[in-house]
């Protein structure tokens, strides 16, 4: 659905470009980001650990100024982090996580007091799980997520602004005697989108 949603707001803003942008001193951005993050960790029998650890920081900024001081401004800033640690003594123990973020902004701006126009979408899916079976075993799972976007345009006529923000946590844990099962999963998704316009 966030797709469709971000594929909607962008025809929309590409065809009020084409209307609006013919004049002299139109201002047109559109900035996409797509981040994916996945870690795996598979104990299989005998005495062992696994940690995996990434980290992640993510930053877009257009400004666009023409010369009579109408403007664009947009950024998109994120901070991903996963953290999965796994030990065992001949047990099955199974860590996985994912994390995946999208960005959509796009701006469009006459001169003068022409129109002005702008949306922007935010999408984060989370997800992680932990098994264990078989012999005595941990695991542990820890994903911290920050997605923030803010957009501005201004003219002569007046400026719009408008941000979103997400921050998301999410921990998972299993310990087990031998011979028990035990399973975790978490899951998280959002999505925002915001447009404006005044035409």
């Amino acid at each position: 659905m966030s797709k469709a949603v971000v594929v909607s707001i962008v025809v929309v803003l590409l065809v009020v470009c084409c209307a609006f942008g013919q004049s002299t001193g139109a201002l047109n951005q559109i900035q996409n980001t797509n981040i994916g993050l996945s870690n795996v960790i598979d104990l299989l029998n005998g005495g062992q650990a696994a940690s995996a650890l990434q980290n992640l920081a993510v930053q877009n900024d257009q400004l666009a100024v023409n010369s009579h001081g109408a403007y664009l401004n947009q950024s998109l800033f994120g901070i991903f982090v996963q953290i999965g640690h796994a030990s065992g003594n001949s047990a099955i123990v199974g860590v996985l996580q994912d994390l995946a973020g999208v960005g959509m902004q796009a701006q469009v701006l006459n001169d003068g007091v022409g129109p002005k126009t702008q949306g922007q979408s935010l999408s984060l899916l989370a997800s992680q799980g932990i098994l264990k079976t078989e012999g005595p075993g941990t695991g542990n799972a820890l994903q911290q997520i920050q997605l923030a976007a803010s957009q501005d345009v201004g003219n002569v006529a007046g400026h719009m602004s408008q941000s979103s923000t997400i921050l998301g946590l999410q921990k998972a844990a299993v310990t087990g005697a031998a011979a028990a099962t035990g399973q975790v999963e978490n899951s998280m998704s959002v999505t925002t989108v915001q447009s404006q316009a005044a035409l």
